[in-house]
């Protein structure tokens, strides 16, 4: 991330969190939570997978503070650092926050694009893994620097944003960026539905430039839909990509879909997953081509409320050229 951008937004976060309290009739209207979380992974593989000998990785700590700050006003400042010397900001953003049916914030938020992305912490998902279709459609964690306008009215729940958006690099999922790189902004929104007490769905859109030269313009949808019970959970992800690409290159698309699910058995949970993707954009070099599924089968203990261990095996299986590459991974978290 940018220094200044981050310097800001932690000054900011400081300033809000050690500000004195705004009284009201004797009692603090100025409430602050604060959360956290950390795990590390184990992961192993095939001879052509990313991991063929064995390795700890990823290890990730997480840190959020979040509060309102008289009756209208809130802010959530969430840090991370995901190696000895890598720190990372999630969000950082104040907001005017009247009522659950429209809040509006400025700053650094998590986009609203599906379920996933605004979920993806290790103890907030039942995978390990990145889903393959969201994998290739946009960066781990997306955020954005701009405006999220969101709420709810009953069943309904809605959100709308204005940002600098993606910028143009070897993949979607590589490009995340903070400072715009052109002259146009990105924009975006999802509309959600909750059917009954278990079930949920949503469309996602956006769309934006991703070159200095605003002549690639970018377009992702997405639909995702959710059925959660006491033991049982399903969700599902489908997202497409187009891609304008300049002459004389063709378009560039990627479409793909994820589906997993987990059953409960007191603190044990077995999860299975199948994921599908199609990337082809022909404008980076030779261009990229990926028509890859994957199988995965793990399970998840829970120890505690706030302890877990989730293990998982891939299958994985491309159209061409086939590669054996598929893996295990083990990771132990736990939340605060």
């Amino acid at each position: 991330m940018n220094k200044k951008y981050a310097v800001i937004a932690v000054a900011l976060a400081v300033f809000l969190v050690l500000a004195p309290p705004v009284r009201g009739q004797g009692q603090s209207q100025s409430q602050v939570k604060y959360g956290g979380y950390l795990s590390m992974e184990y992961i192993t593989g095939q001879i052509e997978s990313a991991f063929p000998k064995g390795v700890i990785q990823y290890p990730l700590v997480g840190f959020l503070a979040a509060g309102q700050v008289g009756q209208k006003f809130g802010f959530a400042v969430e840090a991370r650092a995901l190696s000895l010397s890598s720190f990372d900001l999630a969000q950082a953003w104040i907001g005017f926050l009247p009522a659950q049916a429209f809040t509006i914030k400025v700053g650094l938020f998590v986009v609203p694009f599906g379920a996933w992305n605004r979920s993806s912490r290790p103890h907030e998902t039942l995978l390990i893994r990145t889903p393959l279709n969201l994998e290739y459609l946009y960066p781990p964690m997306w955020r954005d620097l701009g405006v999220l306008i969101e709420g709810e009215v009953g069943v309904l729940s809605y959100a709308a944003y204005l940002g600098n958006g993606l910028a143009e690099s070897e993949t979607l999922g590589a490009g995340q960026q903070f400072l715009d790189n052109n002259a146009d902004k990105a924009k975006g929104g999802r509309v959600g539905l909750a059917l009954g007490g278990a079930a949920r769905a949503g469309v996602s859109y956006y769309t934006g430039k991703m070159d200095d030269q605003d002549m690639r313009d970018l377009t992702l949808e997405g639909a995702d839909f959710a059925w959660v019970t006491g033991q049982w959970e399903v969700h599902g992800e489908y997202t497409k990509a187009i891609i304008e690409n300049p002459q004389p290159f063709g378009n560039g698309k990627s479409e793909g879909y994820a589906i997993w699910a987990s059953m409960g058995f007191r603190s044990l949970q077995p999860i299975g997953s199948f994921q599908k993707v199609k990337y082809d954009d022909p404008y980076h070099g030779g261009g990229i081509l990926r028509d890859q599924s994957r199988w995965t089968l793990g399970l998840r203990y829970v120890l505690s409320s706030t302890f877990f261990i989730k293990a998982e095996y891939d299958w994985n299986k491309e159209k061409e050229p086939i590669l054996k590459n598929n893996q295990i991974q083990v990771q132990l978290g736990v939340s605060f």
